[in-house]
């Protein structure tokens, strides 16, 4: 029996985001937001350079890499398009949402070191897991700093004091601990004397 391949499932769960991203806009819409409205349409295209990358390049990334961006823009936008954030009967749904992020921008930085090795700029694979884990916690900073724009520019309560700064703090960590792990994990089926864009070539075919 002939399986799916791992490279087709992640271009069905794609898919399925970007239809949800489809929905997410019809219902800002519907609600006059057109500032949410225009930030699920831009996460229908971001979701997507992933995919032109792949085609301009003539690469394949490793699997998740591509499914985990539209998955941490769809929890974003549609935590605050839907209410999701602030929803009973989702409390943690805000935690959650920081804890996918942290890991898909750090498998989107995992991505852009094979790219720069596949260039000739090489960094020790000790170097790439580091250099993940800092530029997550960043990136991190960058997002908190924009939350509390949306609050004071839209009236909204995306950051609700400091307990909810640290446990987003936390939950982003772990989400970069938890890219930094499968990262390592992929370094290490790399034959030695081989540099790391080899995982893109492997996965070339995927």
């Amino acid at each position: 029996m002939e399986f799916i391949k791992p490279r087709t499932v992640e271009a069905i769960i794609v898919v399925l985001f970007e239809i949800g991203f489809i929905w997410l806009a019809v219902q800002a819409r519907n609600a006059d937001d057109a500032l949410r409205m225009n930030v699920a349409i831009g996460s229908f295209f971001v979701s997507l350079i992933s995919y032109v990358a792949e085609r301009l390049m003539r690469i394949s990334f490793p699997f998740g890499i591509k499914f985990m961006i539209p998955f941490a823009l769809f929890l974003h936008a549609g935590g605050g398009i839907m209410d999701w954030y602030w929803s009973p009967v989702f409390p943690l749904f805000d935690k959650v949402a920081h804890f996918i992020s942290g890991m898909a921008v750090g498998l989107v930085m995992f991505a852009f070191f094979l790219v720069l090795d596949a260039y000739g700029i090489r960094f020790k694979p000790t170097t790439v897991l580091i250099g993940i884990f800092l530029l997550v916690a960043f990136l991190g900073g960058i997002w908190k700093i924009g939350e509390v724009y949306m609050d004071i520019t839209h009236n909204s309560m995306f950051d609700e004091g400091l307990p909810d700064l640290i446990g987003d703090d936390i939950c982003h960590t772990i989400g970069s601990i938890a890219a930094v792990v499968v990262s390592w994990r992929y370094l290490l089926t790399i034959p030695k004397g081989k540099g790391i864009s080899f995982l893109l070539r492997k996965n070339k075919q995927g």
